[in-house]
């Protein structure tokens, strides 16, 4: 993806792709589209749909297994199953944006649907984050009850 999408990183949007996603306003978006080959961006909205696959799977089965090395039935075997079953939200929610970036390079956009886009974005990061986090503070456990 960071190869595909390498000419979407300008001066203007160090964040390439991800500077699409929380842009929340029109003239935020016009001034990335201004500088954006839309073919570039729209072929990186698609190759998305398949990393989506991926790392979904990666972090539901991670955090699954993780959860399992806890004790059963405590709080961090809890929150490991509940954040495995977090991660395919995290995966709607891409999708839902990818849609909504589609549109939006399109011409096909509110205000509304750009700050939509935007929760979107927020909301899968965060989920995301709390599953790396969970996953880190776990890993140990988990590595030492396998041996």
């Amino acid at each position: 993806m960071q190869w595909q999408g390498a000419e979407l990183k300008t001066t203007t949007s160090k964040m390439g792709i991800v500077n699409l996603e929380f842009a929340n306003t029109p003239a935020e978006l016009q001034a990335l589209l201004l500088r954006w080959d839309t073919a570039v961006v729209t072929m990186n909205i698609w190759l998305d749909f398949l990393f989506i696959i991926s790392y979904v799977l990666f972090l539901s089965i991670a955090a699954a297994f993780c959860a399992l090395k806890w004790p059963e039935k405590s709080k961090p075997q809890q929150m490991g199953l509940f954040l495995a079953r977090a991660a395919f939200a995290a995966g709607i929610l891409d999708i839902a944006e990818n849609l909504l970036m589609l549109q939006s390079i399109a011409g096909n956009y509110t205000e509304a649907s750009l700050h939509l886009t935007y929760y979107c974005a927020a909301i899968k990061f965060f989920l995301i984050g709390l599953i790396i986090l969970y996953l880190m503070i776990s890993l140990p456990n988990a590595i030492s009850k396998n041996k």
